[in-house]
């Protein structure tokens, strides 16, 4: 059993707390071979030696801004087909070249066909795709804070009806912002388990029938929508691709100065409906999505050239509350755009003819993330049908900024597009703040807490991505689980010394309390790994397998990360076996109510994963009695 040591990360401000983990451990690496250096490069080019001559590395860390853009005609339709050579990028009006550029259409998938599944034993599993699952993720956050009684019943009516016909094959993840911010069903493409969440009568929270709390849980909190933000882009932070956040509410707070950019900046950059810049080439406007006008530059406050800069005002009305709020707002683009998550802001209180509902802010935060704000209609499913095709199909355009200083100030970004009467929406600008930039008071918090620990992962980290609760379900490998459940027992002393440093009892600076007779329970889960799932390395085949469990809150509990290898091609020596064979020991305390699992082919990086909920299917082959000890 590998003693893992899990540090947690809590996010608590307002009313907002909200709790996730990272799973440290002790793992085993394999030393580099006699000659080799076990470092590997940063991103960039990398030079090798001529043959012959003594093999040399360098890394040159090169910094890529990723944009994904939506290119959409006069009907909302997205267009597709377009080539690299019609879109032009330019950062602060220079022109940049672009490195890569891909077009993702899902329409253009080829047709699913479900794999047949062997009959497998009571507990066994095989992570196969038995559902037809394409597109980008959506995340859709049911604000109940932020939103109006009167409106609460018809939103909770129109959600449930937008989810029981939602696209076929796409994703959706539900949270629910309340007293905090609760995941109420994993990314899924089944909308039986979605419309679950409206079950006010089942374990565990749902979507209120209504909530009169708004007040009580921090409905004028300014600061509240961009720390949950910041979560989110963080949870998404390592998963591929673009993230769609789809924000469900009467409005977003007001009276928040934004950004203290230039007035210049809000025209040619928000646009104008009927009016030029920032949109396709030849004068065509930035589609700013329906009736939003994202045209209020009176929000925007003085401000000089160098804080303007660095994307906070400094006019006499800029209080110091609002540069908090402000440094929140930076903290949350940041995070959506690290993430490729564009926001799409529903307002759910229906028709405004004065247009007194969510524009500016809401505008903006669609604008720099690259998505769309949609208000002042009583049909919000017709909002999240367009919102959800919106950010289906897009461009993915990445450049090697040519000002390569990092110097914390905020850059303009333009497409232009070598074609007429077409919409785009991408995000607008970014900070070039440095990567060794100082840390925040959490990173500062968790580095000191984990001092002298092996870490396995850290947020960005693929595997941490996968291993949250409610993550997408990834097939690029393929295995088969068995798990078995041993009796459930008081955790000796040993057991307690492990739990005590793990993320339901540790925290930082503080004596670690254990529950006394806590009970727990050891879970022995066996992996079989087709050996064709596994790329080769230097003559060796190594897998990184890794556990966790959550209880019914979503909170991991405990988790441990190994690695293990075998020669390359084991299979056909004499004897051999076509597949890989591994088995981890975790003692999870009884509460626990998810396990999720995964599979990381460590010289590609693919990953395989699965999460099943407990307890688990009575075993006639094992004894899962209560014991004690």
């Amino acid at each position: 059993m590998v003693q893992c040591r899990v540090m947690p990360v809590l996010l608590s401000i307002g009313f907002l707390s909200v709790g996730t983990g990272m799973c440290l451990a002790q793992t085993q690496t394999a030393a580099p071979a006699p000659g080799q250096s076990g470092a590997g490069n940063t991103a960039g080019s990398t030079a090798g030696a001529p043959a012959g001559d003594t093999p040399y590395t360098l890394g040159v860390t090169v910094r890529r801004v990723v944009l994904d853009v939506v290119v959409t005609d006069a009907n909302h339709s997205a267009v597709h087909g377009l080539s690299k050579s019609d879109f032009s990028v330019l950062e602060n009006n220079k022109q940049q070249p672009v490195q890569t550029f891909e077009e993702f259409n899902p329409s253009a998938a080829k047709p699913f066909v479900a794999p047949k599944t062997p009959q497998l034993p009571p507990n066994t599993y095989v992570n196969l795709e038995t559902a037809d699952e394409r597109g980008p993720l959506y995340v859709i956050v049911y604000d109940v804070v932020h939103m109006d009684q009167g409106d609460q019943t018809a939103a909770r009516r129109q959600l449930a009806a937008f989810l029981a016909k939602k696209p076929a094959g796409a994703r959706f993840a539900l949270f629910l912002l309340q007293q905090n911010l609760q995941l109420l069903q994993g990314f899924t493409t089944d909308p039986n388990l979605l419309l679950q969440a409206f079950d006010t009568k089942r374990k565990g929270p749902s979507i209120p029938l209504v909530s009169l709390m708004g007040m009580n849980l921090g409905s004028d909190n300014t600061d509240l929508p961009y720390v949950v933000m910041s979560f989110i882009g963080r949870y998404l932070e390592g998963l591929p691709g673009r993230k769609n956040l789809i924000w469900l509410s009467s409005r977003f707070p007001e009276n928040v100065p934004l950004f203290g950019l230039m007035k210049q900046i809000a025209t040619a950059q928000m646009g104008v409906p009927g009016g030029g810049g920032g949109g396709a080439a030849g004068g065509a406007p930035v589609d700013t999505g329906g009736a939003s006008t994202g045209s209020n530059t009176a929000t925007f406050p003085g401000s000089s050239p160098a804080a303007a800069g660095q994307g906070f005002g400094d006019a006499d009305s800029t209080t110091s509350s609002d540069m908090f709020s402000q440094k929140l707002m930076r903290e949350a683009i940041d995070a959506l755009n690290e993430s490729e998550v564009a926001v799409y802001p529903v307002d759910v209180s229906g028709a405004k003819p004065e247009m007194d509902g969510m524009d500016d802010l809401a505008d903006h935060m669609a604008l720099v993330t690259g998505g769309k704000a949609y208000f002042n209609s009583n049909d919000f499913v017709d909002a999240m049908n367009q919102a959800t095709a919106d950010g289906a199909s897009y461009y993915e355009i990445t450049y090697s900024p040519t000002d390569a200083q990092y110097d914390a100030r905020l850059r303009k970004i333009r497409v232009e597009l070598d074609k007429r009467g077409y919409h785009m929406e991408y995000r607008r600008y970014y900070f070039a703040d440095a990567p060794d930039a100082p840390v925040t008071r959490e990173e500062k918090k968790t580095a000191e807490a984990v001092e002298d620990v092996h870490v396995a992962h850290k947020p960005g980290d693929s595997m941490y991505a996968y291993m949250q609760h409610g993550a997408p379900a990834d097939h690029d490998v393929i295995f088969r689980v068995r798990f078995q459940a041993g009796p459930k027992a008081a955790a000796s002393q040993a057991q307690l010394a492990v739990l005590a440093q793990q993320p339901a009892y540790f925290v930082a600076g503080k004596a670690p309390k254990v529950p006394k007779g806590l009970a727990v329970q050891t879970y022995t889960i066996d992996y079989l790994v087709p050996e064709r799932m596994i790329a080769a390395l230097k003559g060796q085949e190594q897998l990184e397998f890794a556990a966790t469990a959550y209880d019914a809150d979503g909170k991991m509990l405990n988790g441990l990360s190994q690695k293990a290898s075998q020669d390359a091609g084991a299979a056909q020596k004499p004897g051999g076996s076509p597949y890989f064979r591994a088995q981890q020991t975790l003692d999870v305390p009884v509460d626990a109510v998810w396990l999720r699992v995964a599979v990381r082919d460590v010289a590609t990086d693919r990953i395989g994963t699965m999460e099943i909920q407990l307890p688990l299917a009575p075993d006639p082959g094992t004894s899962q009695q209560t014991a004690s000890r």
